[in-house]
């Protein structure tokens, strides 16, 4: 089942893409622009794979597959660290 949720990120997008992008690194990939995307990675307890799409200040971020030890809401405050980190 599909997990969503949505922030609010008022800042400059390209360069939040391309933060996140040099973060991710060789563990995983995210593929996309300032409007919409998809990334995946693999931790040591599994794999997972999502998009996100960005409307002005609000991006929405799809989890599609998830390792099934991991919390949707630890995905969310991880998601929640990145963007207050870029």
């Amino acid at each position: 089942m599909d997990n969503q949720f949505k922030f609010n990120y008022p800042g400059d997008k390209q360069q939040l893409i391309f933060k996140i992008k040099n973060a991710i690194g060789n563990k995983g990939s995210l593929i996309g622009n300032e409007q919409q995307g998809n990334f995946k990675g693999s931790t040591p307890i599994g794999s997972f794979e999502g998009d996100y799409t960005i409307n002005d200040n609000d991006i929405v971020v799809t989890i599609h597959k998830k390792p099934f030890l991991v919390s949707n809401s630890r995905i969310r405050d991880e998601f929640e660290k990145a963007l207050k980190n870029t």
